[in-house]
């Protein structure tokens, strides 16, 4: 999320998380509006149901008879002492096993549960035992809340991650599992309401205790029957602060909910509701319902004591148990549009009632000089990230005793007076971190970016970007060393199977029979899986993007940081912190995106020693490197393009971006890299915001670079492009388009078509082409990537992976869904979006999902 330091500083000195700001070499910019408005494209709202009639589609469809396999089932250690580069790995910041971001948290009856962003819930014991999914066979995977009754064994499961980052999707509503300690796992049938809650995510399920629970939702406040007799009733609308911008596609940020606090000694009477943009809005503010929180009864105050109502952003509540003080955690709209170094407002507490006097317990400074690690980075502090990750929780036994989550965590014995780190960002930088110590020199701690937390038996659990880990609530029974750092966290992330992956790619392992497996992941660097190896390792730290193996060796990885800052190893990393094994080799793009496309040109070879294929990488421009994995640290330190030739750019402004990418290399001649043919799709303007959005394909094949004419195509976000390698004269070529604002939404002209076969001629005037729509029987599903394996056409789409005969027409075309329905046992690929396919020399198709890790299946069955 910040700029990459010196090589001298471990590149994870770099708190890199996609969520909130994007890197490279021209400093920070405000990462997630570009991605987040991109999913806009153009912009745009869709009617509650149509989630589920899309999914509906899709399971209508005939499957093929694939079977899945589940490659990133191993423990994920990102803490390997062999793999530990002084500049490029996170190994040995003391975050240890992890898994992917956790949005939801319960516990109780001995039993955990835990919500993955977008790989659904899974349970285990809480003292052992092993995680189980048990909610791949209901409509969506992506959390944004859960609460557990454990008087009534009941766990109410709350879906669509509503904290407004960039990887965040919809939802399907809220579900309830009876018997949630022992049960199989929801069903569809546990949906509470109708669909009047799809495409709408969750901040937050609260329970009134006088037999109500409310869902904040990134669309309105919401409010059901708890009684098991309403089970289907609908959800009841009791707060909008804009109807009108509701269905104004124009206006997705006009009516969020991100929290409401219930006074427990009202009886349900009197509701406090937080309404806010991050960004700011003229709606941001404190609403209050004194009438049991109906509809029609909720008006805007202002909280009193140290409260800046001019300055409220997303906040987020708690209560104590004896019901007497009241917390609140607060963002600053201000110091986000300010580009402050963190926009927490702070910390409050009140016990004088719901309206206050509030007082304010905790700001980036006080938390700074806790302990936390962010306290050496000036650009970096604590609460940097408040819109995005932040919790409080009150220990039920103890008002005083509080837990506040931002991107470390802290907790207070005093109410706030004072406060200390026991969850360090990492270990880098304290005295005790010594790079050679296998253990890292330093106390285990807790991985970066705080969502949720539950307190159990004797526990607290906190669940974040890097999984769930827990401690001894009882300040009598946690241990901490002098700085307040924990010394007592336990590591819940073998098993947890929630990796969310950008990208997948494979290669021969060098030393050992079979391939590696490498990608990379959101805010857990690059993951590598070495052939037979029982563990997982993280050559590469910070976020990771798109990722190319050599077939060849598969240990020479080319790995994305962010925006095409590319890392290169030809030995898979392997280092015991004394040297490095890793060097940079970024592209010098004026404006890249975030997860910016780069692939190896297919046919070709390096035009040195010809043992691996040429690059070629989008940004603002067109690059080609021409060395590859024989391009050496020498002469990447010599030369400032680090062997990138730029071959194109898109325009002159830097507002259009390369989303999707190929390459090819002419047969006859493969080391000749002029004879190169490219195809680069792009969206803009804007970083690809939602006004003045555009889109093309450009292309070189012809001999010159133009734009195809995409006349009468959507108007959506052209995500993946690929030439037909059965066709030698590369004048077929195959482009899907995604489409969606926290996935399925559209706007007008956006059409509802995802696959397009196009034929590029020669005329006078240049190249023309000729569309042929293959969407027919597609169902509207956002698509992500194409391939064409044998006579097959391939589709990745945010449900799955789908499959049609390349030679079809619109009239003969028939799409299978790859495998089993989901949620039909281990072998069926699970509900969750597919990022990124690669076809492996294993003879498999590799599908890297964000959300449940990367899965392969043969392509002879496909």
């Amino acid at each position: 999320m910040a700029t990459i330091l010196a090589t001298v500083v471990p590149a994870h000195a770099e708190p890199g998380e996609d969520e909130g700001e994007e890197a490279g070499p021209r400093g920070i910019k405000p990462y997630a509006a570009q991605e987040a408005s991109a999913r806009l494209a153009p912009y745009g709202a869709v009617a509650p149901g149509e989630y589920g009639d899309a999914l509906a589609d899709l399971r209508g469809l005939p499957g093929t008879r694939s079977l899945w396999t589940e490659v990133t089932d191993k423990p994920y250690d990102a803490d390997d002492p062999n793999y530990r580069d002084p500049n490029f790995s996170n190994s040995g910041g003391g975050a240890g096993l992890v898994a992917g971001r956790i949005t939801g948290l319960a516990a109780g009856r001995g039993q955990v549960f835990a919500g993955g962003a977008n790989g659904g819930v899974f349970r285990k014991k809480l003292t052992s035992g092993a995680w189980t999914p048990i909610s791949d066979g209901i409509l969506a995977l992506s959390t944004g809340d859960l609460v557990y009754d454990s008087h009534a064994d009941t766990l109410w499961y709350a879906t669509g991650e509503a904290n407004t980052g960039a990887t965040s999707y919809t939802g399907a509503g809220v579900y309830r599992l009876r018997n949630a300690s022992r049960a199989r796992g929801f069903s569809q049938a546990d949906r509470v309401g109708g669909d009047e809650l799809e495409s709408r995510s969750i901040n937050q399920l609260k329970f009134d205790g006088a037999g109500h629970v409310y869902a904040a939702t990134t669309r309105g406040l919401w409010r059901h029957s708890t009684d098991e007799r309403r089970h289907a009733q609908r959800w009841e609308l009791v707060f909008m602060p804009n109807p009108a911008s509701d269905s104004d596609i124009t206006k997705p940020y006009d009516n969020i909910i991100n929290d409401v606090l219930i006074d427990p000694g009202s009886r349900g009477h009197t509701v406090l509701a937080n309404a806010a943009w991050r960004s700011g809005a003229a709606y941001n503010g404190y609403y209050l319902s004194t009438a049991a929180g109906t509809a029609g009864s909720f008006s805007r105050v202002n909280l009193l004591g140290d409260i800046d109502n001019d300055d409220v952003g997303n906040a987020e509540f708690a209560v104590s148990g004896d019901g007497h003080s009241y917390y609140l955690v607060q963002e600053s709209p201000e110091q986000l549009i300010e580009g402050e170094p963190s926009v927490l407002k702070g910390a409050y507490r009140s016990t004088g009632g719901i309206l206050g006097p509030w007082r304010r317990i905790a700001t980036s400074t006080k938390l700074a000089d806790s302990g936390s690690a962010l306290k050496s980075l000036p650009t970096y502090q604590p609460g940097v990230q408040a819109w995005y990750n932040n919790f409080i929780e009150v220990d039920p036994s103890d008002p005083r005793h509080v837990y506040l989550g931002l991107e470390e965590v802290y907790e207070s014995e005093d109410g706030g007076d004072s406060w200390k780190t026991v969850g360090p960002y990492w270990n880098f930088y304290f005295p005790c971190f010594d790079i050679t110590d296998p253990t890292g020199g330093c106390p285990p701690t807790t991985h970066s970016d705080q969502h949720s937390i539950a307190i159990s038996g004797g526990r607290v659990l906190v669940g974040n970007d890097g999984g769930v880990y827990s401690r001894p609530l009882a300040p009598a029974a946690s241990r901490e060393d002098a700085d307040g750092h924990a010394l007592d966290w336990s590591n819940h992330n073998a098993g947890l199977r929630t990796l969310q992956y950008y990208s997948v790619g494979t290669g021969r392992d060098p030393d050992r029979r079979g391939v590696t497996v490498a990608g990379g992941l959101q805010d857990n660097g690059g993951s590598l899986l070495r052939a037979g190896a029982r563990r997982m390792v993280s050559p590469f730290g910070g976020d990771g993007g798109d990722t190319i193996v050599n077939p060849r060796n598969g240990c020479q990885i080319l790995d994305e940081y962010t925006n095409l800052v590319l890392w290169l190893t030809k030995n898979c990393g392997r280092s015991d912190g004394t040297f490095s094994a890793v060097f940079d080799v970024t592209v010098p793009d004026v404006n890249a995106r975030f997860t910016a496309p780069f692939k190896a040109i297919r046919g070709s070879k390096n035009t040195r020693d010809g043992s691996s294929e040429r690059w070629v990488a989008g940004g603002n421009s067109v690059w080609r490197h021409d060395l590859a994995f024989a391009y050496t640290p020498e002469e990447a330190a010599a030369e400032e393009a680090n062997g990138w030739q730029k071959l194109y750019t898109l325009d002159e402004d830097g507002a259009r971006l390369v989303v999707g990418l190929d390459g090819v290399a002419d047969p006859k001649a493969p080391a000749d890299a002029a004879r190169d043919t490219y195809l680069a799709a792009w969206c803009g303007e804007a970083n690809c915001n939602s006004a003045g959005f555009t889109r093309g394909v450009a292309t070189n094949w012809g001999g010159n670079w133009t734009e195809l004419d995409l006349t009468g195509l959507p108007n959506r976000y052209p995500n993946a492009v690929t030439f037909d390698p059965a066709d030698p004269t590369n004048s077929t070529i195959y482009l899907v388009f995604n489409g969606f604002n926290r996935r399925f939404i559209e706007g007008p002209g956006a059409g509802v078509k995802h696959v397009y076969r196009g034929k590029l001629t020669k005329t006078h005037a240049g190249v023309s082409v000729a569309w042929t729509d293959l969407s027919v029987g597609f169902p509207d599903v956002p698509a992500t990537d194409v391939l064409v394996v044998g006579n097959k056409l391939v589709v990745a789409t945010d449900l799955g992976v789908l499959v049609a005969d390349r030679r079809a027409t619109p009239e003969t075309i028939r799409w299978r869904r790859v495998g089993r329905e989901p949620g039909d046992g281990p072998r069926a690929l699970p509900l969750t979006a597919v990022f990124d396919l690669h076809l492996s020399i294993d003879g498999n198709l590799y599908a890297a999902t964000h959300g449940r890790g990367i899965w392969k299946t043969p392509v002879a069955l496909l």
